[in-house]
């Protein structure tokens, strides 16, 4: 049966805090805004505010199985929630009907007609959903058995997804944590460098290798792809979306190819709080490209003679001692530059026998080797999923 989506579903919109209140940020409460879809479910927000903000605020609490939809922006972004979150003004709650609709059955059919839903904005400057967006948009219902046997299906894969992204995200935080204690604050050694360790220059175990000087003209469809500051996720991790497809007009030198396992440190942030610049990422996907560059805006960090392992290098690399580091060698106002003197000044601490590291080497293949697993395994599962949405809606 067909009906007018506005019909049946309640619109609601989101709000923002004043800013310059304190007292309104920082609380119990997640506050969630585009840049933190990702995925079906929302892990965490980046910010939260107050019960008191949410009083001087047109903002709303969730509902469970509410769906959040970016309405600025990148439009038509979906998020399934629980109760108690809250949103800003760049998005759309939608709460179901549920004598006619089944929360999961809408989210994935907005998953599939993100194109109907971007027919509908706005505006000269930026595409922008509004209400009325929705009063344009229609939906064909099955019974509601149907709608849940269809959603059930399709939730599997999410939930397959879901829980790969939660143990990459588990590991890479014992990566982290295994990182800070043995080389950035010793707390393994009760706060001081071992003996029989010392300070080695980075450039002694690694080279160094900068990026390929491109020209936009380059960017075309192709198998080969460059990896760009945009694969660095603002939170930490590589991501393979970042990639853009390039056919380059002159010969690329063998030291600007970039493979699975090789380290990029990003050297230019367009954000002014430096997420990004100084962050050490290892590529764990190169999804089908055949090949990989990447730009000026990266330096990739690759074992020198096998002398320690990639994998160890990067556990090393990932900690907090080469982040803060970085600070200390960043330039400029609208968009930081990290200066190229920072790594080949960086030091690390390794032992006199680097035989001493062999179990945290043994758990640092291991662990972004699983990594490595789950990122290939999600690309698949994605694909597939994507061939029953078009069977389905």
């Amino acid at each position: 049966m067909r009906y007018k989506l506005s019909d049946c579903v309640t619109i609601i919109s989101g709000g923002t805090p004043k800013k310059s209140q304190e007292s309104y940020w920082n609380g119990n409460i997640p506050w969630i805004t585009v840049k933190d879809f990702n995925g079906k479910y929302v892990s965490t927000t980046t910010d939260s505010i107050t019960l008191e903000g949410l009083k001087h605020s047109s903002a709303n609490l969730t509902e469970d199985q509410d769906i959040l939809i970016s309405a600025r922006g990148t439009v038509g972004k979906v998020l399934m929630v629980g109760a108690g979150y809250t949103f800003n003004q760049s998005i759309y709650c939608l709460r179901a009907d549920r004598s006619v609709l089944v929360p999961d059955y809408l989210f994935y059919w907005l998953e599939k007609n993100v194109s109907l839903v971007k027919q509908g904005t706005h505006g000269s400057v930026f595409e922008t959903i509004t209400k009325d967006t929705f009063n344009h948009l229609t939906i064909d219902l099955p019974d509601l058995k149907e709608q849940h046997q269809i959603a059930h299906k399709l939730s599997m894969f999410d939930r397959k997804i879901n829980l790969n992204e939660q143990i990459n995200d588990n590991l890479t935080n014992q990566i982290k944590i295994t990182s800070n204690s043995f080389f950035s604050y010793f707390e393994a050694s009760n706060g001081d460098i071992p003996k029989n360790w010392h300070y080695k220059k980075l450039t002694d175990i690694a080279n160094i290798d900068t990026g390929y000087s491109y020209k936009s003209s380059e960017l075309k469809p192709n198998n080969m792809a460059m990896a760009t500051i945009k694969n660095f996720n603002r939170v930490g991790g590589f991501n393979i979306e970042g990639f853009k497809e390039i056919r380059p007009n002159k010969v690329v030198k063998n030291e600007k190819y970039a493979k699975k396992f090789d380290i990029l440190v990003a050297h230019t942030d367009l954000t002014q709080n430096a997420d990004i610049i100084g962050n050490a990422e290892p590529i764990l996907d190169i999804s089908d490209y055949k090949n990989v560059i990447f730009s000026m805006d990266l330096v990739k960090v690759t074992s020198k003679d096998n002398l320690i392992s990639q994998f160890l290098l990067s556990l090393i690399l990932q900690g907090e001692a080469l982040k803060a580091h970085c600070l200390g060698y960043i330039n400029g106002t609208t968009v930081l530059h990290l200066s190229k003197k920072a790594l080949k000044e960086f030091e690390i601490p390794l032992p006199d026998n680097l035989h001493e590291l062999d179990n945290i080497n043994h758990f640092a293949q291991k662990s972004y080797l699983i990594m490595a697993n789950n990122l290939t395994e999600n690309r698949y599962l994605q694909s597939v999923k994507e061939e029953l949405l078009k069977k389905y809606f």
